[in-house]
């Protein structure tokens, strides 16, 4: 049933009153599908990384880490300009599968399955090849990156639906006491309505043609 014109200004209403908890929600779990990547990543048992590489890498992670729990915060308190973070941190995420993971399984590709050097990983208990943990890796920078676009966009959505609704507010063209009160007169008058309609008589049974034994 669709709500009426009041019922979409009180529910507009209400979202000066509670945080932005889904994209806050979204952005979070972003964060936890990028450690879910890095544990695999630096799970590899080989030397294969250089320092200065894995160095870089675990200051991206660390920064990407903090900038995205601050995006959560901002997001979570309507400020519209945490979603184009968040758009940015999605595009690092979407970079970052050609950087080290597809670096690491072209080198494997190249060694013989028994050579000591080969990257086999230990991830929470389980080898993986590394065949098998560049399709992790990837897909943990998919879920990620694709929960920091719908953290981006739907806060976005709310943080504009929110500013437009208290610019109504201030510029005098929503009075929310007014809304509440004629709601009030609609309930009233939907009350009187249904009390005034008649009440279906109740239904006599017939016990004549209940046959005797």
């Amino acid at each position: 049933m669709n709500n009426t014109l009041n019922q979409e200004i009180i529910k507009s209403d209400i979202l000066r009153y509670k945080t932005n908890k889904l994209p806050a929600t979204l952005a979070l779990l972003g964060i936890v599908f990028n450690c879910l990547y890095f544990c695999l990543l630096y799970g590899y048992k080989s030397s294969f990384f250089s320092v200065w590489k894995i160095g870089i890498s675990v200051i991206l992670t660390l920064v990407l880490l903090l900038v995205a729990f601050l995006c959560s915060e901002g997001i979570k308190g309507y400020k519209k300009e945490y979603s184009y973070v968040l758009i940015a941190l999605a595009v690092v995420q979407v970079i970052r599968m050609f950087g080290l993971p597809l670096e690491a399984l072209k080198y494997d590709a190249g060694l013989a399955a028994t050579d000591p050097r080969a990257l086999d990983v230990r991830y929470f208990g389980i080898d993986l090849s590394s065949a098998g943990s560049y399709v992790m890796l990837i897909l943990w920078l998919a879920a990620s990156a694709a929960c920091f676009v719908s953290s981006a966009v739907l806060g976005y959505i709310n943080c504009t639906k929110l500013e437009n609704f208290q610019k109504k507010i201030d510029n005098g063209e929503i009075v929310i006491e007014d809304v509440l009160a004629q709601m009030d007169a609609e309930d009233a008058a939907n009350a009187q309505q249904a009390e005034a309609q008649p009440q279906p008589a109740p239904a006599v049974q017939d016990n004549s043609t209940v046959s005797e034994e």
